[in-house]
C-alpha cells in the first residue's frame, strides 16, 4: 500500500495542478494554455511511471509512456517561446513533436530494443537542446526586460530559469531510475521515495509559477509600444553630450530614480530624447542595464539615509524612501551591489 502511494506522488501533483488551470484555461494567456497541455501530458506520464513500478505496463501503455515521455520537453519549450515572444509561425513549433509521435509509433509497432534505443537517444538530444535554446530565450528576454523596467521582480524569468536547470537535473535523475530498473527499487520503499521526491518539487515548483506569474510578453510588448509611440516625438536634434547631460541630470540631480516602478520610457518623456537613446547612452556609459543602473543609485540613496537614522532604522520605510516596490527588492538588491545585508552594511559602517 505505501510503495503504491509513493510511486503515485509525481501524477498526484500533476493532476492537481491540471484541475487547477483547466478550471481557470477560459481566462488564461496563452502560455498558461501550452502548460495546460504540457501538465496534461506529465498526469498521463505519472500515471504510468506509477503504474510501471507497482503492477507493471502492457505493450500499449509502454508505447504511450515513450509518447508522453519524448513530449514533455518539446512542450516545455513551447511554452517558453510564447512566454518570451510572439513566434511568427506558433503551429510551426508543434514540428518538435513529431520526433517523439515517430519513435512511440515504432515503440508500438516494432516491439524490441531499437526503438528503446532511439527513445534514449532522442530523450537526451531533447533535454541538451531545450535546456540549451530555452536558457538562451529566456535570458535574452530578462536583458530587454532589465533595460525597459527598473523593478523587474515579477517580470524577468528568473525563476523560469533555475526550474529549467532543475528539471535537467531531475531528468537525469529518471535516467539513473529506467537504469536501474524497478527491480531495484523493491528492495526498499525509501529509495522509490527518494527518487520520486525531487520530481514531485520540481512539478509542483514549476506548476505553481506557472500559475501564479501574471506578467506576460504581450503587456511587455504594450509597455514598449506605448513608450516608443510616446517617445517618437522627443526631440530628435539635441546634441549626445546635451542628451547626456539631460539624462544624468533627471536621474542624479533631480532623483528620478525615487519614483516607484519607473520605467525607461518615463525617462525619455522626462527628458525629450528617444527610449532607444536613452538606453543605448545607460549601457554603454555605465556599463549595466536600465534596471541596475537605476537600483544602484537607489541602493546609493538608502546607504544615505541608513547612516543619518542612527536610531530606529525602519528597513521598510528606508526601502519605500530609496524608490523600491517591495522590500523583498530592496534586499536583493543591497544584497547586489554591497554583498552584505543593509543591517550588516550598517553595523560594518559603525565599526570602522
Amino acid at each position: 500500500m505505501l510503495r503504491t502511494l509513493l510511486s503515485f506522488i509525481p501524477f498526484y501533483v500533476c493532476l492537481f495542478w491540471l484541475i487547477a488551470f483547466i478550471a481557470h484555461y477560459r481566462k488564461s494567456d496563452l502560455p498558461k494554455k501550452i502548460l495546460t497541455f504540457f501538465l496534461g501530458t506529465c498526469t498521463v506520464l505519472y500515471l504510468c511511471h506509477g503504474l510501471y513500478f507497482t503492477v507493471g505496463l502492457p505493450h500499449e501503455m509502454e508505447s504511450l509512456w515513450t509518447l508522453c515521455s519524448l513530449s514533455v520537453y518539446p512542450l516545455y519549450y513551447i511554452y517558453i517561446c510564447h512566454l518570451v515572444s510572439r513566434p511568427k509561425a506558433s503551429r510551426r513549433l508543434l514540428l518538435i513533436l513529431l520526433p517523439g509521435t515517430a519513435v512511440a509509433a515504432a515503440k508500438y509497432l516494432f516491439p524490441g530494443d531499437a526503438a528503446d534505443e532511439a527513445r534514449k537517444l532522442l530523450f537526451a538530444v531533447q533535454v541538451f537542446a531545450v535546456v540549451y535554446f530555452g536558457y538562451r530565450k529566456l535570458r535574452a528576454f530578462d536583458r530587454e526586460i532589465a533595460n525597459v523596467y527598473a523593478d523587474t521582480e515579477g517580470r524577468d524569468t528568473s525563476a523560469v530559469k533555475h526550474l529549467l536547470i532543475a528539471f535537467m537535473m531531475t531528468s537525469l535523475c529518471s535516467a539513473v531510475a529506467n537504469a536501474l530498473g524497478k527491480q531495484y527499487f523493491a528492495q526498499s520503499d525509501w529509495l522509490v521515495l527518494g527518487i520520486l521526491t525531487p520530481f514531485s518539487v520540481m512539478l509542483f515548483a514549476l506548476s505553481y509559477i506557472g500559475f501564479t506569474r501574471d506578467f506576460s510578453f504581450e503587456q511587455f510588448a504594450a509597455d514598449r509600444e506605448e513608450d516608443s509611440e510616446e517617445s517618437a516625438g522627443s526631440a530628435p536634434a539635441v546634441e549626445r553630450s546635451e542628451a547626456g547631460r539631460s539624462v544624468e541630470r533627471l536621474l542624479t540631480a533631480q532623483k528620478l530614480y525615487l519614483t516607484p516602478n519607473i520605467k525607461i520610457g518615463d525617462v525619455a518623456r522626462a527628458s525629450g530624447i528617444c527610449r532607444t537613446y536613452v538606453s543605448n547612452y545607460i549601457n554603454q556609459t555605465k556599463g549595466m542595464s536600465f534596471s541596475d543602473y537605476i537600483n544602484s543609485l537607489r541602493i546609493d540613496h538608502a546607504k544615505m539615509l541608513l547612516t543619518s537614522n542612527t536610531e530606529n532604522v525602519k528597513i521598510s520605510a528606508i526601502a519605500a524612501q530609496s524608490g523600491f516596490s517591495s522590500e523583498q527588492s530592496f534586499y536583493r538588491n543591497f544584497h547586489k551591489f554591497t554583498g552584505m545585508k543593509p543591517l550588516e552594511w550598517l553595523k560594518a559602517q559603525r565599526v570602522a
